[in-house]
């Protein structure tokens, strides 16, 4: 990777993609200007991009793209690179290009630029999809963490070069440890990011599960999910007295097991908290009227 880039990554170089300059850039990347035609390359002779942080695209949407095209053409250009056999790889469009060929188009506008690295190729189809607020947090996540271990980037380096703070790549990085179901339900837009990053200040992974379930049933808004992240952090602060009654890990196992049944059964955080070999207590939370009401219920059953 070159480190004698100028900071802010691409630079010029990324503004043909926007139409904002016609001047050629600094570095290994080779523009058309404005003013020349822009080439109309064969659909089947362009690969898609190894390196597309996008990776799910609404069936729906690119119908009405299609439709759009048919009628109007393709608006914008798609960017691509020449490969030595003599075809091309798409470095940013794929929603056009996807949508031209659901038109029936044989052909599409391309814009033939030079890029020798990956970190280039995904650097600007990443840059080009930020631009465009085209993808959902969890594909940003996805992309930042390509940059830092493809393209041996720091997250600083990478805070620089997409124009964000430091501290807003690390949060966005953080979204890639949350639960697998979690992380789809990000990209789905089940849930929002506040959601998701409320989520994380929940210290484990059984919780954050519960918690994700509720907001999804009970379509809890982001300040009433910090509000019982919150709650548990308190809780846990908290010290018990008294007598400790020693558990040995084969204990903790089955109280562990136990307990997640408890969890499944009630949807919401169960404590088995054993005070000798054969006494203790549960513990079973709530966190409205609502839903102790629904605990009870269950109970009867």
């Amino acid at each position: 990777m070159s480190k004698d880039k100028p900071k802010g990554g691409l630079g010029k170089g990324l503004d043909i993609l926007f139409g904002t300059s016609a001047e050629s850039s600094e570095g290994n990347i080779t523009e058309l200007t404005a003013e020349q035609n822009i080439p109309s390359l064969e659909i089947k002779q362009i690969r898609t991009n190894p390196y597309q942080p996008r990776k799910d695209f609404d069936e729906s949407e690119l119908a009405e793209l299609a439709e759009s095209i048919k009628q109007k053409g393709v608006i914008q250009a798609v960017t691509v690179r020449k490969l030595n056999d003599g075809t091309y790889e798409l470095i940013s469009g794929e929603r056009r290009l996807r949508a031209a060929k659901i038109a029936g188009l044989e052909k599409i506008p391309a814009y033939v630029i030079e890029v020798n690295t990956k970190e280039d190729i995904l650097e600007i189809a990443l840059i080009e999809n930020l631009q465009r607020s085209d993808l959902n947090p969890i594909e940003i996540a996805e992309a930042y963490k390509k940059l830092i271990t493809e393209c041996s980037l720091t997250q600083e380096e990478v805070a620089d070069k997409v124009g964000k703070s430091r501290s807003s790549v690390t949060n966005t990085l953080r979204l890639l440890t949350l639960p697998e179901e979690i992380q789809q339900s990000i990209k789905k837009g089940e849930i929002t990011e506040g959601h998701a990053r409320a989520l994380l200040s929940v210290e484990s992974d059984v919780d954050r599960m519960l918690l994700w379930k509720k907001i999804i049933n009970e379509n809890l808004s982001v300040r009433k999910v910090e509000e019982y992240s919150k709650q548990k952090k308190s809780k846990r602060t908290k010290k018990f007295s008294g007598k400790t009654y020693y558990i040995n890990s084969q204990n903790q196992a089955e109280i562990r097991f136990l307990e997640e049944k408890f969890m499944e059964h009630f949807g919401t955080r169960v404590r088995l908290i054993p005070t000798s070999p054969t006494t203790g207590k549960i513990e079973i939370e709530y966190f409205t009227a609502e839903d102790l009401e629904r605990i009870i219920e269950l109970c009867k059953k």
